[in-house]
Formats: C-alpha cells, sequence, structure tokens
C-alpha cells in the first residue's frame, strides 16, 4: 500500500445496543465518510454472513461496490475487517478460507483485510495457522496478478506483551500495518501496565491514559524493549476510541497527549504510521443528550496528514 501518514477508522453497517453506552453512533453510506479518513476498515456489525454473499445492510452489492469504486478513486485505501466471521469457517483448510476471501475482495474490489479478533479467539479451532495460511496464500494470489493486497492486524495492545504475539511470527514480510488499541469494544479488560520509567498506569479505576504512557508504550513496541514485540514503526498505528461515550476505557481526552507523544517518536526517528478510530460511525454520532459528536476525533488529529 502507498507509503503515507493514515488517519484510519472502521465503518459499521449495524450495530447492537450496548448497556454502557452513552450515546450512539450514525448510520452512514461510505461516501459520507470526511476524505480526512484516509483509510477505511468496512465492518460487518453484528450478523454472522458467509463471506462469499456478504451485503451490507441497508443497500445492495451493487451500490456498495459503487461506493467502494468512489472512495478508491480517491485514494482511499479500504479494508475488510474480518472479526465476528471467523467461526463460520472453523475446520475449513486455509485453502479455502483464502478462497472465499479472494471471492469478497474480488468481487468488491476492496484489497485489503484487517484481522481484529479478540484474544481468545485467536488460538481457537486452528485460527492461528489456518487464518494466516489463507491470509498469505490470498496475498500471494495478487502478487502473482501484480495487484497491491493490504493486510492490517489488530491487537488490544496488553496481547502485544509478548515476544511471540499471535499471527505476527507467522505473517513476518506480509502484514502491511500493525493496530495497537487501547480499547476493548464490548467489555473491561483486567490488564493493568506499569512502566518502571515513571509512575503511571492505564487500568480499569487508574483513568485515562496520559502522555508518558502512550509514548512508552509506543516506544517500547518500535524498539521491542520492556517485554513488547517489536513493530517497525512505519507500520505501526495507534488505535483509539472515538469519544469518551464509545467504550469504557481507552479514550484520551487531552489530544495533545497523542500529538506530543507522536511528536517524541519523531524526534527519536521512529514515527508512526498514524492514528486509528474506533468507529467512523462514532465519530459522527451523538451524546445521550442529543449533542452531536461533530467528528472530534478528526477535527484533534487531521493535521498528522499534513505533509511535514
Amino acid at each position: 500500500m502507498e507509503h503515507k501518514p493514515l488517519l484510519m477508522g472502521y465503518w459499521q453497517d449495524s450495530f447492537y445496543y450496548r448497556p454502557f453506552s452513552k450515546g450512539s453512533p450514525a448510520d452512514m453510506n461510505l461516501l459520507d465518510i470526511p476524505e480526512e479518513y484516509n483509510a477505511i476498515a468496512v465492518s460487518n456489525g453484528i450478523q454472522h454472513r458467509s463471506l462469499d454473499s456478504y451485503v451490507p445492510v441497508g443497500m445492495t452489492g451493487i451500490e456498495f461496490k459503487e461506493q467502494v469504486q468512489q472512495l478508491i478513486s480517491q485514494g482511499r485505501q479500504l479494508f475488510f475487517n474480518f472479526g465476528k466471521l471467523e467461526q463460520r469457517w472453523a475446520g475449513c483448510s486455509p485453502e479455502r478460507l483464502g478462497e472465499d476471501l479472494f471471492f469478497l475482495v474480488h468481487n468488491y474490489e476492496i484489497k485489503g483485510i484487517c484481522i481484529d479478533l479478540e484474544k481468545e479467539i485467536f488460538d481457537e479451532n486452528g485460527n492461528r495457522f489456518d487464518i494466516p495460511a489463507a491470509l498469505k496464500y490470498l496475498k500471494d494470489c495478487y502478487k502473482r496478478r501484480n495487484y497491491n493486497f493490504s493486510i492490517c492486524l489488530v491487537y488490544h495492545y496488553s496481547d502485544l506483551r509478548n515476544e511471540s504475539p499471535p499471527y505476527l511470527a507467522e505473517m513476518e514480510g506480509y502484514y502491511d500495518l500493525i493496530c495497537a488499541k487501547l480499547y476493548h469494544q464490548d467489555h473491561l479488560v483486567e490488564n493493568t501496565i506499569w512502566f518502571d520509567d515513571f509512575e503511571d498506569s492505564m487500568g480499569i479505576t487508574g483513568g485515562e491514559p496520559k502522555e508518558d504512557f502512550l509514548y512508552y508504550l509506543m516506544d517500547s513496541l518500535v524498539n521491542g524493549t520492556r517485554g513488547f514485540a517489536k513493530i517497525p514503526h512505519d507500520k505501526l498505528i495507534l488505535g483509539l476510541p472515538a469519544n469518551q461515550d464509545t467504550t469504557v476505557v481507552g479514550h484520551v481526552s487531552d489530544p495533545s497527549a497523542v500529538l506530543n507523544t507522536m511528536e517524541r517518536l519523531k524526534q527519536n526517528g521512529t514515527p508512526i504510521r498514524g492514528l486509528s478510530a474506533y468507529s467512523i460511525n462514532w465519530d459522527a454520532g451523538k451524546a445521550k443528550d442529543g449533542q452531536p459528536y461533530s467528528y472530534e476525533f478528526i477535527k484533534r488529529y487531521k493535521d498528522i496528514l499534513k505533509p511535514t
């Protein structure tokens, strides 16, 4: 994929009730997504539909393909988010799974797959080996056709506190992006990480992540230190909730904490690739009192896209 700063976001075609939510995401077409989101992960909401017959909620396959093609013509990178469909292929061979994925991306011309699975699913039903094998099969197929095909792997940051996180070694030389996210969409995570460099942590009751936490987390990942896996800095993205109501934990209320972290990494010669928002729909949504979020995430971070 083209090497440029990224402001990535998830686009969801449907939603489900979450009791902790204090607001609501917006129902929107792909063409409504602001141009600042130059990478988009298409997510299929709550329903487990077959890959080879996937059609987003609220539109036809033809309409979806037309919208996808318009975004691609604008130079935006699209991924199909592979997060809730994996159980349908338990027991399938990597070749069969690769063929199903090939049909999906070929049918809609989305030349990218985003793997965003919860930790307990990584090793379930042979997923640890079958999904990487299928992705490599797919990327090799496109390479033989002289097409670019991009792969993004998404992890909760705590799952990267391991020298060998699931899929990372298996996908060496194949993945294009790694997103280290600070949140879980559906539940709290009993996981607190302390860095010896300073007395601060991000935990369930420890408040939101501050600048030093963000810096030491990203610095640990780009250098493979403090017990974390090593991720190439130019392939690393920091995943954040779009606003304070999107998830239970992970929101950063002070954008300077994020921007200063990125600048410190840049000064060290290890600038990360960009940021990711969960989700675009939440960025366009409304708070519980009806006040719109008004694309708060974009307004805070769009300047990372400017050439320096």
